[in-house]
């Protein structure tokens, strides 16, 4: 017999990748930054639109980027509590409106990414071509 011991595996924790659900209504087109956010906050108005106002400083931030620790002054400020604000951020991130580099949020191509790539593969079996100003 063999003095062989097989240790069990240990998992492998990897950083999960952030998702949301982003609300699709045909023919009611988004046509202001705050529909489009609801779209995104649709169970939450008031996410809705502190995710808009933080998506704005994240804006007004760059390139330099918004610190992570900015989390403890704007929940203060805006009476928000860390479950709301954590709620709020992984909508942002999971949309691909923002995303964390080096501590920092910064803006993020994701969602305009997604969106183009939607619109290829629809185009592509479609044959509808993509009307973009």
């Amino acid at each position: 017999m063999s003095d062989v011991k097989y240790l069990p595996r240990r998992a492998v924790r990897r950083p999960a990748k952030q998702k949301t659900t982003i609300l699709f209504k045909a023919g009611n087109l988004p046509s202001t930054p705050e529909e489009l956010f609801r779209r995104v906050f649709w169970k939450s108005d008031f996410l809705a639109g502190e995710a808009h106002n933080f998506w704005k400083e994240v804006k007004k931030a760059e390139p330099s980027g918004l610190p992570i620790q900015a989390w403890k002054d704007w929940i203060s400020k805006r009476g928000m509590s860390v479950g709301q604000f954590y709620n709020m951020i992984h909508g942002l991130v999971g949309a691909g409106f923002i995303e964390k580099r080096d501590s920092k949020w910064h803006m993020s191509e994701g969602f305009m990414q997604e969106l183009e790539q939607m619109m290829k593969v629809y185009s592509s079996e479609s044959g509808y071509e993509p009307k973009m100003k």
